[in-house]
């Protein structure tokens, strides 16, 4: 069976793409009375903007850099999709969850969050190399429809019409309202830039006394090449009706700027038009 074979459909939920079978309508409308627990920590992010990365240092910030406590967990264990509904039919039997994961967007979040429960980190990335990230992970991911080429997934992503929705709606919406809830904005590129001084951020904002040591830690087992090669973060295990693991690597390159060995002179020139059209006026500038 190909990959076209196996695509599940898409449905909308407040005009933005799902999977059907992975989520639903009603579990997104229980997404939105979730109980939140006070020191629960949300990651949250447009897809292929660094999430695995994040949620692989923010589990370590959290187990205060004792590795072996988090080994042989996943991180979709680690840090279950609320998105999804396999998140609720688990949540019975779970006892609060610590660390949650999500790439919804602010409309569709748990109220209980802008009341000031719970923590949220929002981690951004230059619009670009997420496009170049998610045009690969619609070859490799089984459930996604693949593009003809490069050039017709540039149009969709502008349109928004994937999954997940629109991009400039995302980062403006959740940015927009950073003070109605405790939240710390990061962008992928300022970690890549100074992964240490981005630790040191994201543990002061959870309130974590971590020594140089730990943090040093920490920063180890962050490294790109070590969770490429690490079964509890390459999702290597994860089913081939999933995931193709011959048609690509959940962690392709992590790198800042593989954009510009993807986009023609003319895509960029293009892109950057609608950029400017739609974030002139927005603060947060991507390296």
């Amino acid at each position: 069976m190909d990959n076209t074979e196996k695509q599940e459909k898409y449905f909308e939920y407040n005009g933005i793409k799902f999977i059907t079978n992975m989520t639903s309508v009603e579990h997104l409308d229980w997404v939105k009375d979730y109980k939140v627990h006070q020191d629960d920590v949300f990651i949250v992010s447009y897809p292929k903007s660094g999430t695995t990365w994040m949620q692989q240092i923010v589990s370590l910030v959290l187990a205060d850099g004792d590795v072996d406590s988090v080994k042989n967990e996943s991180l979709y264990q680690r840090a279950p999709w609320i998105d999804f509904q396999l998140f609720r039919q688990q949540s019975d039997s779970r006892t609060k969850p610590v660390l949650i994961t999500s790439h919804l967007n602010y409309q569709m979040i748990p109220t209980a969050l802008k009341k000031k429960m719970g923590k949220v980190i929002y981690i951004a990335r230059n619009p670009k190399d997420v496009i170049v990230s998610s045009y690969h992970f619609h070859s490799y991911f089984q459930r996604l429809k693949v593009p003809k080429d490069f050039q017709e997934f540039l149009e969709l992503f502008v349109e928004g019409d994937v999954f997940y929705g629109s991009w400039f709606d995302h980062i403006r919406d959740w940015y927009s309202n950073k003070e109605e809830i405790s939240m710390l904005f990061v962008t992928y590129e300022e970690i890549h830039r100074d992964i240490r001084a981005g630790i040191e951020k994201i543990r002061k904002f959870l309130g974590k006394e971590l020594d140089g040591k730990i943090i040093d830690t920490i920063i180890k087992y962050s490294k790109f090449e070590n969770m490429r090669a690490d079964p509890a973060t390459n999702f290597l295990s994860l089913s081939k009706d999933l995931l193709d693991h011959d048609r690509g690597k959940f962690q392709r390159k992590g790198i800042v700027g593989d954009w510009k060995y993807n986009f023609l002179v003319a895509q960029n020139e293009w892109f950057d038009s609608i950029y400017q059209e739609r974030m002139a006026d927005f603060p947060v500038k991507f390296y």
